[in-house]
């Protein structure tokens, strides 16, 4: 439901979106940007740290051959599924070809079979009305155009 506004409704306060940024102590800047240093600070002691706890040369190398094992096992996985698409292809092209086979034999059977014997090709044809009714459903008609 739609309803219209009052019209005596008057605003008693500023909405908040227009209203100025409250501004800080210089007190409490100054304590934040002095604790966001110690902290960046800290951060680098305890990074300055790790070459002596860790052999940071045999970290590195270590990280870099695992990803270039995982770059060639990405690698190997491509060939191995671009192989058995192929192998896919290749069942579909002689599933296609057999059955083109079974129809090709299908229909030279039954031309040997109209030949040699005259009457049973035209037992075998669809009657009239079923004929009509199936050629009414696959005519393609061109599209009517509408009044203008």
């Amino acid at each position: 439901m739609n309803r219209k506004p009052d019209s005596g409704f008057t605003p008693t306060s500023v909405r908040k979106v227009f209203r100025k940024r409250r501004t800080r102590s210089p007190w409490r800047e100054c304590l934040l940007a002095l604790l966001n240093a110690a902290i960046g600070l800290g951060l680098l002691v305890a990074l300055l740290q790790l070459p002596s706890r860790l052999d940071s040369l045999l970290l590195v190398s270590k990280v870099i051959s695992a990803v270039l094992a995982g770059l060639g096992q990405i690698g190997l996985g491509l060939v191995q599924l671009l192989a058995g698409m192929a192998q896919l292809l290749g069942l579909l092209v002689v599933v296609a070809v057999a059955l083109g086979a079974l129809l090709l034999m299908g229909n030279g059977l039954f031309r040997l079979v109209r030949l040699l014997i005259p009457g049973v090709g035209n037992s075998l044809l669809l009657p009239s009305a079923m004929g009509r009714a199936m050629a009414k459903l696959t005519t393609i008609r061109p599209p009517t155009r509408p009044p203008h």
